[in-house]
């Protein structure tokens, strides 16, 4: 068996002043099998919540659920400045350092979305700052014969191939499904799959693990392997699959490193200013 499963856990509630509150996954419960995903926040937002903040040696990726009332406007040092549209995408590539912040296109107005920060490694934590968009109508699709729908937000899944290209290979996937769902885990890849609506039952050789809302389960493939996903009931999940850099982890606040030395240098170019400032808010 090549496809090893972890026992599910949950998300947990989380709320943050009085325009936050999502559900914050428990990824110290999967172990090495949540690498290289390090954060992972479902979140309703009305109002701004956070200060613009730095980010380096990851990627922030926010993605606004297309049953979202209004969009996330994203603006970051790189002198980018758009809304991320119910549907849409933004992957942050922060490499060596980037400042940026989001809040709602329109006060009052609810977004709900996802924030994930996927690691990177060693050799690629020093890549310039770089911010990748894919609107909605952008996204690839693919319908199956069961009527699943995948909606293809990175990666590649069965024909459809999205334009959205990271550092490293990464599949992110938002699947409405009404039927059984089959996934190849490429080998050397670790998956992760997490319910927001309704249950599914995941599987893979003679496991089963019985998924509902907010909770969340991950997997380990040494040699390429198939994850199977059964909606019990009308059920929506976004499935993620990178690669672990296997490296070791040192995090301080909006850094993800691997040593004291790293932080320490992220910190200093913040500090002086090299990872950019953000224009004035119009």
């Amino acid at each position: 068996m090549s496809l090893i499963l972890s026992p599910v856990v949950n998300a947990e509630p989380a709320t943050l002043g009085g325009h936050f509150s999502g559900h914050r996954l428990d990824l110290a419960g999967l172990g090495d099998l949540a690498s290289p995903v390090m954060g992972f926040d479902q979140y309703r937002m009305s109002g701004p919540t956070f200060a613009p903040h730095p980010h380096a040696g990851f990627s922030a990726v926010s993605y606004v659920f297309e049953d979202s009332p209004g969009g996330l406007r994203n603006r970051d040092s790189l002198q980018h400045d758009l809304v991320i549209e119910p549907g849409a995408m933004v992957w942050t590539q922060a490499g060596s350092g980037v400042v940026h912040d989001e809040f709602p296109a329109r006060t009052g107005e609810e977004v709900h979305g996802v924030q994930i920060f996927i690691n990177l490694p060693r050799r690629k934590k020093d890549l310039p700052p770089r911010m990748l968009a894919i609107a909605p109508a952008d996204v690839p699709e693919v319908v199956d014969a069961a009527g699943n729908r995948t909606r293809v937000l990175t990666g590649r899944f069965a024909d459809a191939a999205s334009p959205v290209e990271p550092a490293e290979p990464f599949d992110l996937f938002d699947v409405t499904a009404r039927g059984a769902w089959r996934f190849r885990v490429p080998a050397r890849r670790n998956v992760l799959v997490y319910v927001l609506s309704g249950a599914v039952e995941v599987g893979a050789g003679d496991q089963v693990r019985q998924v509902k809302a907010f909770q969340a389960v991950a997997g380990q493939a040494d040699e390429a392997d198939d994850l199977h996903v059964k909606a019990r009931e009308p059920a929506q999940f976004l499935l993620l699959s990178g690669t672990d850099p296997r490296e070791p982890v040192a995090v301080y606040g909006p850094f993800i490193m691997n040593d004291q030395a790293q932080l320490t240098a992220a910190f200093e170019r913040y500090r002086r200013g090299e990872m950019g400032r953000l224009s004035p808010i119009t």
